[in-house]
C-alpha cells in the first residue's frame, strides 16, 4: 500500500466512526485520518481544509440526498475517491451511488478486510493530487438541449482557434457518447476513444492517457467519441469526472463537445469554468433554453459560468438579439453569423475553418470569441 493515504470520515453514527478509525489504525502509518465529522456540512468544510485522498462517507436513508452530497464533493474536488458505506444491499442503490462517482461501496458495519482492500486498491487507482505548482486547466463545455444547432462545429473551431491564439496545450473531447462525430468533422481515424479510457479506469494516469489521445494537424489534441453505441452507453458520470480531472492537469484548455443527455453532461458542466449554451434564433430553441436555464438554476449551478451563444444569427431575421435577451432575461454573450454553406463545406472536406475558410466572417467571428474567452481567463474574469 502506498504511504500517506489521507482520509476524512463522514458518518452520523459515532460507533461506526470509531469502528472505521480502529480498522485504519491497525494498518499502521500507511493511512492518516485527517478528521471525522457527523454531518455533511462539517465534513465538507473539513474536506475543503484538508484535501484528503479519500472520503469514507455514510449513505443515509435518504439515498438521493447522499448522492447529492457525493456529487457536491466531486464537482469541487474531482481528485478525491469516495468510499460509500451503507446497509442497503439493493443493486439499484449500489448502481445509483457508483454512477454518482463513488469509488467503493462498502456494506455496514464496515469490515476491516473490506476497508483494507479498498485502501490497497486506492493505491493502484489514478489519483489527481493538486499541488500549488501543478497546472490546472480551464474547462469550456459547449452544450445545447437539442442537436443540429452547431455545437460540434463551434466546439471544433473554438478549440483550433484557442490553440492558434495561445499556442498552449489544448484538447477537444467528444462527450457526445452515443452520436459523436468530431473525428468525422476532422477527417480523423481514431485508434482509441474515450471508451478505451473508461474501460481501463484502474490504469488511468497521464502516461496511459497520452497513449490514447491523438494529435490533429491543427495542433490540438483529440479524445475521440466511442466507435459503437453500446460502448458509449456503458460510460458513467463518475468515470467522466475522473478523466476530466486528470486532463485538467495536462492541458491549459479543455473543450468539451457535449451530448444532449443530461446525466453525463451535468458532470461536464459541473466541472466547467465556462459553459457555452448554444441556440438559434427561433421560438422553439429559445423556449428550450428557458427550460434549461431554470434547470441549471434549480440544480445550484453557478449561473455566472453560463454564456448564451446565438448561432446562425441573421441581422435581418424575425427575432433580434434584444428580443431573445428579454425572453431569456439574460444577456447574449456572443452571436455567430449564419454562414451555413461555409461550415458545411469545411465539414465535407474534414478541415476546421481556420484551414478551409480562414478569411470567412464565420472563422473571424469564432476567432474573436476565442480571444475574448482566453483574455477573460487570463484576467480571472470568466
Amino acid at each position: 500500500m502506498p504511504q500517506n493515504i489521507s482520509v476524512v470520515i463522514i458518518d452520523s453514527d459515532t460507533d461506526s466512526i470509531n469502528n472505521i478509525v480502529k480498522s485504519i489504525k491497525n494498518l499502521g502509518n500507511d493511512v492518516s485520518i485527517e478528521g471525522t465529522a457527523t454531518s455533511f456540512e462539517s465534513g465538507h468544510e473539513l474536506i475543503h481544509r484538508k484535501r484528503p485522498m479519500a472520503v469514507i462517507m455514510e449513505v443515509a436513508e435518504d439515498v438521493s440526498l447522499s448522492i447529492q452530497y457525493i456529487c457536491q464533493i466531486l464537482s469541487k474536488f474531482p481528485q478525491i475517491s469516495i468510499f460509500a458505506t451503507s446497509t442497503d444491499k439493493t443493486s439499484e442503490t449500489i448502481l445509483k451511488v457508483m454512477r454518482a462517482g463513488a469509488t467503493e461501496y462498502l456494506l455496514r458495519p464496515v469490515s476491516e478486510t473490506d476497508l483494507t482492500f479498498a485502501l490497497q486498491k486506492l493505491g493502484r487507482l489514478w489519483l489527481v493530487k493538486t499541488s500549488p505548482g501543478e497546472q490546472v486547466g480551464n474547462v469550456i463545455s459547449v452544450f445545447s438541449p437539442k442537436g443540429g444547432v452547431g455545437v460540434t462545429t463551434l466546439s471544433i473551431n473554438l478549440a483550433t482557434s484557442i490553440y492558434e491564439i495561445t499556442m498552449k496545450p489544448t484538447i477537444l473531447i467528444d462527450l457526445d457518447l452515443n452520436a459523436g462525430d468530431v473525428t468525422t468533422f476532422l477527417n480523423m481515424k481514431a485508434s482509441y476513444t474515450v471508451s478505451d479510457v473508461t474501460a481501463n479506469i484502474s490504469r488511468l494516469d497521464k502516461s496511459f492517457l497520452q497513449g490514447v489521445i491523438q494529435k490533429h494537424s491543427s495542433g490540438i489534441s483529440v479524445l475521440a467519441e466511442p466507435k459503437k453505441v453500446e460502448e458509449g452507453i456503458s460510460i458513467s458520470a463518475g468515470e467522466i469526472r475522473k478523466v476530466l480531472g486528470l486532463l485538467k492537469t495536462m492541458y491549459d484548455y479543455i473543450i468539451i463537445d457535449t451530448e444532449t443527455l443530461l446525466d453525463r453532461t451535468t458532470t461536464a458542466i459541473e466541472m466547467s469554468d465556462m459553459v457555452l449554451l448554444v441556440f438559434v434564433m427561433s421560438l422553439p430553441s429559445i423556449t428550450n433554453i428557458q427550460r434549461y436555464l431554470k434547470f441549471f438554476e434549480n440544480k445550484g449551478f453557478g449561473m455566472d459560468r453560463i454564456r448564451l451563444v446565438a448561432n446562425r444569427y441573421l441581422k435581418k431575421g424575425d427575432i433580434k438579439v434584444e428580443d431573445a435577451q428579454k425572453a431569456l432575461n439574460r444577456p447574449i454573450y456572443w452571436s455567430i453569423p449564419n454562414e451555413y454553406d461555409t461550415a458545411v463545406s469545411c465539414l465535407n472536406r474534414g478541415v476546421p475553418l481556420n484551414v478551409g475558410a480562414s478569411k470567412s466572417e464565420l472563422n473571424q467571428n469564432i476567432k474573436e470569441l476565442a480571444k475574448t474567452i482566453t483574455s477573460s481567463i487570463k484576467s480571472g474574469r470568466y
